[in-house]
């Protein structure tokens, strides 16, 4: 009686061995590059077609990524943001001297916003991934609505003085929020110092 059950388990664990080597076969995992930078979910390779977690490229993507399960309809929202720096003297720039202060204020340019928004901000964080904040405007803000009731408008930061401390890639990025949602990333721009 031992014997007959020690073969049927022998058995079990070959057939669900082969099971998994069989899956594993069928479905790979997949790098996903975007930019050149990995991210931190794998894709699926399963009959040649790729799948992926497509709300942890949402970032990467810049756009707002909407799953209706009722509608069985994944939308995707890419509004358009342009960013530029200009200086005191209002010359453009992207490159800084290290240890230079520069003041400076944000200038974007916004179309194709097909959502409904809360909040928007830009920030700059330096190589070392310390963030501020230059400038925000939300809905308690008495000219936000001037913002955000077109899907195209004008944005012009406050002045700012910030001091580039330290050598290397400085991201300026343009956030949106949607009611009950995390910020967005939906625009980035590199400002380097040397």
């Amino acid at each position: 009686m031992m014997r007959k059950k020690l073969v049927i388990l022998s058995m079990a664990l070959l057939l669900a061995g082969g099971s998994i080597v069989a899956a594993d076969k069928l479905m790979q995992k997949v790098t996903l590059l975007y930019n050149n930078k990995q991210s931190s979910e794998d894709g699926l390779l399963v009959d040649d077609k790729v799948y992926i977690n497509i709300r942890s490229l949402s970032d990467s993507l810049q756009a707002f990524i909407q799953w209706k399960g009722s509608e069985k309809k994944l939308v995707i929202q890419k509004p358009n943001v342009h960013m530029f720096m200009m200086n005191e003297k209002r010359t453009m720039f992207g490159q800084v001297e290290k240890g230079s202060v520069q003041k400076f204020l944000v200038q974007a340019q916004i179309d194709n916003l097909n959502v409904a928004i809360t909040e928007f901000k830009v920030t700059l964080t330096d190589p070392n991934d310390k963030e501020i904040t230059i400038d925000r405007r939300s809905q308690a803000d008495d000219d936000f609505k001037e913002f955000v009731e077109k899907d195209t408008f004008w944005f012009s930061s406050k002045l700012v003085s910030y001091d580039f401390k330290y050598a290397g890639r400085y991201k300026l990025r343009f956030w949106m929020e949607q009611k009950n949602a995390e910020p967005q990333l939906i625009s980035e721009k590199i400002i380097t110092a040397k």
